[in-house]
């Protein structure tokens, strides 16, 4: 039966997009997605029917120009995550999905522009290290009150770096982070699925999604 069809969940994969945590994909794979890869480098448009989009870390500032330059690439993810794809964005895939990223030599680039913040060079670690991560509210991938340990590397920042989250280093450290929705999960940490239930929620959400998608078509 069309039941049966796992959902396909876009994965960015790419010389930009190039940090995963292995097991994440395992993990959406046993979840019952089947993990699609594409490039927002070099592909002019999203793989067909897909029910579900993963934007991973990498190096986005250094290929800035490039993935400005894939107009197409960046209308086709900003109408997906708009009409409420479920998306999950990590660290470059959160700097993609804002409205400009700046490359190496600080000039600013047009992104998906899905999110208000704009991607700015800082030359410096920001807010390096592992943190644990609060969910304010429920969402795609957290119910209000969870807790994740998360982990942040990256020498840009954005200059909005949202607040659906609430994150706690030390007592002198704290701040807040991350865009939620039903239907997104965006921020600067990268998150690490094992021994979660992410990973089961973004599948589960890919199939409402897949779901909804039938019956608007039946």
């Amino acid at each position: 039966t069309s039941e049966a069809i796992r959902p396909r969940i876009a994965v960015a994969r790419d010389e930009a997009f190039c940090f995963y945590y292995e097991e994440n994909l395992r993990l959406l794979e046993q979840a019952g997605a089947e993990p699609v890869y594409f490039s927002p480098l070099h592909d002019r448009n999203l793989p067909e029917n897909i029910h579900g989009l993963l934007l991973g870390g990498g190096y986005p500032e250094l290929y800035a120009g490039q993935l400005s330059e894939n107009d197409a690439m960046r209308t086709a993810i900003r109408k997906a995550v708009t009409d409420g794809l479920p998306t999950v964005a990590e660290c470059g895939g959160f700097l993609y999905l804002g409205q400009t990223l700046e490359d190496a030599s600080g000039t600013a680039w047009p992104m998906a522009g899905v999110l208000p913040g704009k991607g700015v060079k800082v030359g410096r670690l920001v807010r390096f290290g592992y943190a644990d991560m609060t969910a304010k509210a429920d969402s795609l991938l957290f119910h209000a009150g969870e807790h994740l340990y998360i982990h942040e590397f990256h020498h840009w920042d954005s200059t909005d770096n949202g607040s659906d989250f609430s994150v706690w280093k030390s007592e002198k450290v704290q701040w807040e982070c991350g865009f939620a929705s039903m239907s997104l999960y965006a921020g600067f940490p990268e998150l690490y699925w094992v021994g979660t239930p992410l990973p089961r929620r973004f599948v589960s959400g890919a199939k409402f999604y897949q779901r909804q998608k039938r019956n608007t078509h039946d």
